[in-house]
């Protein structure tokens, strides 16, 4: 009979990309997936990696009131979990991470269903700090982590799709500069303010051989354009959404980017010299915590977001532009922090776990 693997995450990409991998790699050695995620997360329904997605709903927690009603929901969502459950009984459920997580992995807690958490950052999650204390084993996607206990817990990396896997390649030598700028799924208002300030401080030769593909929300995507167009780089595109992000990371020649987890590991797996600019309300700041050992390595440049300005990031960029040795030897060093076997370690995690169990 085939065993099936409950997968459970948040909706955003930095959890559900991680769960994709981990799903191709699981129905490779024959075990039936299923997802167990947010609203947006619903946009995967249609994916091949996954025999089905359910879709949880929980309140956010505003205030003291709104926190109680998520309590609440947790619990209810945990009760109708376990109703699954006992009628599907999964061999194992392996939590991303997320409070959509919680309920699922309470509902294995309590029907006594073995469990791995999955924590990505360099920075152990709330409830994978909750629930790690009872999983089989807490698999972590970056060599430190902070509050992981080491006796619970075993590095395996950050399973990265294997589109971006297929996608590292050399980068042609050319006259031009590429410059990929992103920011979370809808790209980030900073990225947009900031870029166009700092190209256009630029000398004037430089911007002229730069070429800029910006995600940028569609809400200012014409303030955006707008502000570019006082530069001299060619602006390729300005969208709120790439679908070919492999691509878009193996041409570039310089990447600008947010420091999450999956952002910092899929940079690393191409070999790309990377600007880092960790979100500052990102919790227990774990985006600074997920790139500060590359930056000591000398394979990653940061900016904080108190020092991001236009002539601190024109500096960065002047720099890095016209230093191609120096582009090199970041993407070089960078390179050496990807770990491309993470989805099959994991899925060696899940079944070295379940003959035990």
């Amino acid at each position: 009979m085939t065993q099936q693997i409950i997968l459970s995450t948040g909706g955003t990409g930095g959890h559900v990309f991680p769960a994709l991998s981990l799903a191709d790699e699981l129905k490779e050695r024959g075990y039936a997936v299923e997802l167990i995620t947010d609203q947006r997360g619903a946009s995967y329904k249609d994916s091949k990696a996954f025999n089905g997605i359910h879709i949880i709903q929980l309140p956010k927690a505003g205030g003291v009131i709104g926190k109680i009603r998520q309590i609440l929901s947790i619990v209810w969502q945990a009760f109708r979990c376990g109703g699954r459950f006992l009628r599907q009984r999964p061999a194992m459920v392996i939590g991303f991470g997320g409070y959509t997580s919680a309920p699922v992995i309470l509902a294995a807690l309590g029907l006594r269903i073995p469990f791995i958490v999955h924590e990505q950052n360099a920075v152990l999650g709330r409830v994978n700090r909750m629930m790690g204390a009872f999983a089989k084993k807490i698999a972590l996607g970056m060599p430190v982590t902070r509050y992981a206990n080491p006796d619970r817990s075993v590095f395996v990396g950050n399973p990265v799709r294997r589109s971006i896997l297929e996608a590292q390649q050399l980068k042609q030598t050319t006259d031009n500069l590429r410059l990929f700028i992103f920011g979370g799924s809808q790209g980030a208002d900073l990225f947009a303010r900031i870029v166009p300030a700092a190209v256009a401080l630029l000398p004037e030769v430089l911007q002229q051989r730069l070429t800029i593909v910006h995600q940028v929300r569609e809400e200012i995507l014409p303030q955006t354009r707008q502000a570019y167009e006082k530069t001299k780089a060619k602006i390729e595109a300005l969208a709120p959404f790439y679908a070919d992000m492999p691509n878009q990371l193996s041409q570039a020649d310089l990447i600008l980017c947010r420091a999450g987890a999956m952002t910092v590991s899929e940079v690393s797996v191409i070999g790309r010299a990377a600007i880092f600019v960790p979100l500052k309300i990102a919790m227990d700041n774990h985006q600074f915590w997920n790139v500060k050992p590359m930056v000591e390595a000398g394979a990653a440049e940061v900016i904080l977001e108190t020092d991001f300005t236009p002539d601190m990031l024109a500096n960065k960029l002047q720099q890095l532009l016209e230093n191609e040795p120096l582009r090199h030897a970041l993407a070089e060093n960078i390179y050496q922090f990807s770990h491309r076997d993470s989805a099959q370690k994991l899925a060696d995690l899940i079944d070295a776990s379940l003959k035990k169990y």
